[in-house]
């Protein structure tokens, strides 16, 4: 009979720790984490895009200038563990915004007047116990309103065959969400290297 009473006390106690609020069993753990950006590959900025075509109303060549933004892929898992229930449902992590800074490397000499972007994202990252399923997307961490504000006194939209790198800088780009099931937020960060500039432009290739 002791025995039978010591076995419910232990199944008692094993039922409260399953239910406390605060066990790790039923809190699940996210990890969001940032495979890659850009493949790891050096971003080039062009700060100047031409284009020129012949207007054959005028019969002359007209040249056009913008500033176009850049984009990059994004690769991210999203691994959690839970508590492994029946009832329990793998979270997916909802990335909402990204905050973009950029660390000079001062090559040129001369101070750019960087400004953190803030970019709204709505990107579903679904989760996996192993962390292993890679979710890509593709996004633009540098507007055209950015860059042309940022780099006013940098732009050339004189000659689409000049050529001059203005500098080079780290990215930092920090992804921060929240986990559909369990309403966690949730934070990652990852970088990428960027080259800003006045590039030659193919007029074949104008914004590209």
């Amino acid at each position: 009979m002791r025995r039978s009473q010591f076995g419910l006390l232990i199944a008692i106690a094993a039922a409260g720790l399953l239910l406390a609020p605060g066990c790790q069993v039923l809190q699940p753990i996210g990890s969001l984490t940032v495979v890659s950006i850009n493949g790891g590959n050096t971003l080039r900025s062009d700060l100047s895009d031409f284009y020129v075509y012949f207007d054959r109303v005028d019969s002359e060549y007209i040249r056009l200038f913008q500033v176009t933004p850049d984009s990059i892929k994004v690769e991210m898992t999203y691994a959690e563990i839970g508590a492994g229930l029946p009832t329990w449902r793998p979270g997916v992590a909802i990335v909402t915004q990204a905050s973009v800074k950029f660390i000079s490397k001062n090559i040129s000499g001369e101070a750019i007047p960087y400004e953190v972007a803030k970019i709204g994202l709505r990107e579903a990252i679904p989760s996996d116990p192993g962390g292993k399923k890679i979710t890509s997307f593709f996004m633009s961490p540098i507007s055209s309103s950015w860059k042309q504000k940022v780099f006013a006194d940098f732009t050339n939209e004189d000659d689409e065959f000049y050529n001059d790198i203005v500098d080079l800088a780290d990215g930092i780009i920090t992804f921060t969400g929240y986990d559909s099931v369990a309403n966690r937020q949730l934070s990652a960060s990852g970088t990428f290297q960027v080259e800003f500039g006045n590039f030659y432009d193919d007029p074949s290739r104008f914004g590209k």
